[in-house]
C-alpha cells in the first residue's frame, strides 16, 4: 500500500479532504503517485460524496495509505480528523483540485529539522507566488496552505480552530509564527498548482474578518499590530480594501 518506503528518510503525510470532487481528484492523486520522493503516504477523508468520487478512491486504493468516507462538520473538521490517521514526520495538506509539481519531492529532500516549518512557492492560474515571510507580511496575507510542510510536532500542540470556516489555516500560521518552539524556513521551490475556484475563493469567513485584529494583537505584539492598523487606514484613504491581501 502506497510507495516503497526507505526508512532512512522521513515519511511525509499528504492529507486531502474531499466532497464531490470527481472532476479533479484523479489528477490530484496521480500528482502524488508520480513524485520521486520515495516515502509518502496519502490519506484522504471524504465527507460523503455522491458524484463518483468514491469510485475514484476505490480505483486508487492500492496507492492510498488510508481513505474513508464519513460525514464531517466542514473542511477543517475533516482535516483535524484526518490527522488521527497519519504516521508521517511532516504533513502537507493538498486540496482535491490541487496538483503537486516535481518541486514537492525536491523540497521533501530538504526537510531536516523536526521543529522547522518549511514552505515554498505556489502557482495560481498564471501567477507564481511565494517569498520569505515576516510577521508583518503575514498580517497582510497568508502563506499558501498547500505549499507548507508542517512537522508533526505542530499538531501535537495545535489543531485547526473550527470556528473559522475558511481561514483556520491562516489563524494557525499566525499562532505558529511567534511560537519559539518552531523555526520557519523558505525555499524558492515551486510546490503546487492550487485551484482558482477552491473553497476559500467561494466562501467568506466573517468570524475571521471580525477577529483578525485581535488575533494579530495577540500573536504578533503591539508594534506589528500598530503597523497593520496604520496600513489598513492608509488603504481605506486610497479607496483600497481595508484588509488588502497582497501576497
Amino acid at each position: 500500500m502506497g510507495k516503497h518506503r526507505d526508512n532512512d528518510i522521513p515519511l511525509i503525510s499528504i492529507i486531502t479532504v474531499t466532497l464531490n470532487a470527481v472532476n479533479h481528484l484523479e489528477h490530484c492523486i496521480k500528482s502524488v503517485i508520480n513524485q520521486k520522493y520515495p516515502r509518502i503516504e496519502h490519506v484522504i477523508l471524504d465527507g460523503g460524496s455522491t458524484d463518483g468520487t468514491l469510485e475514484i478512491l476505490t480505483k486508487y486504493n492500492s496507492n492510498l495509505a488510508f481513505w474513508k468516507c464519513e460525514p464531517d462538520k466542514g473542511i477543517y473538521n475533516a482535516m483535524n480528523k484526518a490527522l488521527h490517521y497519519i504516521h508521517g514526520n511532516w504533513v502537507l495538506f493538498l486540496g482535491a483540485d490541487d496538483v503537486l509539481f516535481e518541486g514537492f519531492s525536491q523540497m521533501a529532500f530538504n526537510l531536516k529539522k523536526t521543529n522547522c516549518i518549511y514552505y515554498g512557492m505556489s502557482k495560481w492560474k498564471d501567477k507564481i507566488s511565494g517569498k520569505k515571510f515576516t510577521a508583518y507580511m503575514l498580517t497582510k496575507g497568508n502563506i499558501c496552505h498547500q505549499s507548507i510542510f508542517y512537522p508533526i510536532r505542530v499538531f501535537e500542540k495545535y489543531h485547526y480552530d473550527e470556528r473559522y470556516k475558511v481561514r483556520a489555516d491562516y489563524v494557525l500560521n499566525m499562532q505558529l509564527w511567534k511560537d519559539s518552539d518552531f523555526s520557519k524556513q523558505f525555499f524558492p521551490i515551486l510546490i503546487v498548482n492550487y485551484a482558482s475556484g477552491g473553497f476559500s475563493a467561494q466562501h467568506q469567513d466573517t468570524f475571521f474578518t471580525t477577529n483578525k485584529s485581535k488575533i494579530i494583537r495577540k500573536h504578533f505584539g503591539l508594534f506589528v499590530f500598530l503597523h497593520y492598523k496604520i496600513k489598513k487606514i492608509k488603504n481605506r484613504l486610497r479607496n483600497l480594501p481595508g484588509d488588502n491581501e497582497l501576497w
